[in-house]
């Protein structure tokens, strides 16, 4: 199975990294800002059938729009399917809208389906996620076993998402000893992560969502690791965007 991180940072684009997204097979999860020019850095444009929207934040969704226009532009014909929270069909077809997207050119293969927590679409399961706006995490269940939070605060819907899993791909949007801070914005620590990923008994943790000003370099990832590391068992790692991962 063939896990591909397209963008780690939060919030915004950092120095050689995009905002939210990763593909596992055929699934897009998420769709931040660069989603697109990554693919075709891959190759791998043309394999999406599905895309899963964490939230509606800009760092999730902003490459969205881009993606609808590369396949009106190159002729789509196949079913793509838009799920995610409530609310995200009217907030994709505004973004739409006010870029002079023809929605007649895509409405004859775009479809969109808001889920509501504990609904499954095939091989993904939803989870609500502890975040200001309507959020959900996800778990797909293809030959290994893989949880994708979102943005969220630790929560034990969460856990319960992903108990067992392979992987459990968990936002860190603070450093460690930031834990009062990050729930307040509905973010979680490195610590946060390490505790969620122990709990859940999961066998990896991979650390997403990191803070774009830290990039300034790659030191603080150490940092980060060992955060998480004191908390949970496992191997721990930050990805590296554009290297596929064979779980």
């Amino acid at each position: 199975m063939r896990l591909v991180f397209l963008g780690i940072a939060g919030s915004v684009p950092a120095r050689d990294h995009n905002t939210m997204s990763l593909l596992i097979g055929e699934y897009l999860f998420d769709c931040g800002e660069g989603a697109l020019r990554a693919l075709q850095a891959l190759g791998l444009t043309d394999v999406i059938g599905q895309v899963f929207i964490t939230h509606v934040h800009a760092d999730h969704i902003s490459g969205l729009v881009s993606l609808i226009w590369y396949y009106m532009l190159t002729g789509r014909k196949r079913e793509l399917l838009i799920a995610g929270p409530q609310g995200l069909r009217s907030a994709v077809l505004s973004l739409m809208e006010a870029m002079g997207t023809p929605l007649d050119r895509v409405e004859p293969w775009l479809r969109f389906r808001e889920l509501k927590a504990g609904e499954r679409i095939g091989c993904v399961l939803t989870a609500r996620a502890l975040h200001p706006v309507p959020s959900l995490a996800y778990r797909i269940d293809l030959e290994r076993a893989i949880c994708y939070t979102g943005d969220t605060s630790p929560t034990e819907e969460v856990i319960r998402l992903a108990k067992g899993c392979d992987l459990l791909i968990h936002e860190a949007t603070y450093p460690p000893g930031m834990e009062k801070e990050a729930p307040l914005s509905g973010h979680s620590t490195a610590r946060d992560a390490g505790i969620v990923a122990e709990e859940a008994g999961v066998e990896a943790l991979a650390l997403v969502h990191l803070p774009f000003y830290m990039f300034q370099d790659e030191g603080f990832v150490g940092e980060y690791i060992e955060g998480a590391s004191k908390h949970f068992g496992g191997k721990v790692f930050v990805p590296r965007e554009l290297e596929p991962i064979t779980l």
